[in-house]
């Protein structure tokens, strides 16, 4: 069950995705549609996790404030008293929910200490732990988008016939009209950065994995850098969930003590003397050795797994006996053999 359900409509979710990570980045456990694929148990998916939620989220934007979906997922969080809207476009909220006080992340570009951003969390506590919500939008009337633009058409204007003026007093001067110029002007106030070094290797590091938590990171270090709005916008709305294989150390090592003696013909091997105490001390042990790296090969030869590693800790010394002058040894050593096992983990990939 998550804290919070986000509805929003499907393509402001580069928009969306920074909320959603602003809100997992505090702890807050979100749910989205996004990285489900469609199918039987899509709507069947969608209705289980509105239900469960503590809380609904609205996005409302100029496109979400007509998309029905969206009205409806609102709704039943309007109805069970846990429904926080948030604009990110300068609408008026669906009708049905005018009345309802919402938080403003208009132009929110990612910053965490933006005053709204910090506003929008403080209610997101409040409606999780169901006391009054402060500092909200109140709910108000918006003019039409006409009247709303007659200043600027008015301006415009102004602009426009200043600008005609001008020109033609230049043309009357010089013969040449100033279009050259204002390019100029134009492509002065071009962003040109580019990025470092590092900020590159950091973004192609992230597409060569696909990896939604390497995109995180770069946008940890460079929330405004050059890729940050490819990277929001283009990338993060179409990540999903991939099966992949993990490899995992096996939890506990096998191991035991093992004698091995320095007879060679135990081991398949011709069978040899030994005239000294130190020389059949030593062949005890490399019988030893060659016996549990065996074993640990074995231990490793299933499919699913791989990469045995081998711990020998010999004895401190040998129990040896001497018959006629030939020298037989034994060696108590212990080892250790571990090994990676093969399993599968669901991550995040952005292809």
């Amino acid at each position: 069950m998550a804290d919070i359900f986000i509805s929003y409509k499907k393509e402001d979710a580069g928009r969306v995705v920074r909320i959603v990570e602003g809100l997992r980045a505090e702890g807050f456990s979100v749910w989205w549609d996004h990285g489900i694929a469609p199918g039987s148990q899509w709507d069947q998916t969608i209705q289980k996790e509105l239900n469960e939620a503590k809380m609904v989220v609205a996005v409302w934007s100029d496109l979400s404030v007509t998309a029905p979906w969206v009205k409806e997922e609102a709704g039943v969080g309007k109805t069970r008293g846990n429904l926080l809207p948030v604009r990110i476009d300068d609408v008026a909220p669906p009708l049905g929910f005018g009345l309802i006080q919402m938080a403003n992340l208009i132009d929110w570009d990612g910053d965490k200490d933006d005053q709204h951003w910090v506003h929008f969390l403080a209610a997101a506590k409040a409606t999780l732990s169901g006391n009054p919500v402060i500092g909200l939008e109140r709910p108000v009337k918006h003019t039409s988008k006409f009247v709303k633009m007659l200043p600027i058409l008015a301006l415009l204007a102004l602009v426009v016939g200043a600008g005609g003026y001008a020109l033609f007093k230049l043309d009357g001067k010089s013969g040449t009209g100033s279009s050259s110029n204002t390019i100029i002007t134009n492509t002065k106030n071009q962003d040109n950065s580019t990025p470092s070094e590092s900020e590159t290797a950091l973004f192609e590091k992230a597409q060569d994995s696909t990896l939604k938590a390497d995109y995180l990171d770069y946008l940890k270090i460079y929330s405004q850098g050059a890729f940050a709005t490819k990277i929001r916008e283009d990338i993060l709305p179409f990540c999903s969930f991939e099966q992949r294989d993990k490899w995992m150390p096996v939890p506990q090592p096998a191991g035991q003590m093992i004698r091995a003696t320095s007879d060679t013909s135990v081991y398949d091997l011709e069978k040899q003397v030994f005239t000294s105490r130190e020389d059949a001390c030593f062949m005890a042990q490399s019988n030893f050795e060659r016996q549990v790296d065996k074993l640990c090969q074995n231990f490793a030869s299933n499919p699913n797994s791989r990469n045995p590693q081998l711990t020998i800790n010999h004895a401190d010394k040998c129990d040896c006996q001497e018959f006629n002058g030939e020298w037989m040894c034994f060696t108590d050593s212990t080892y250790a053999c571990t090994w990676e096992m093969k399993s599968f983990e669901n991550i995040e990939v952005c292809k």
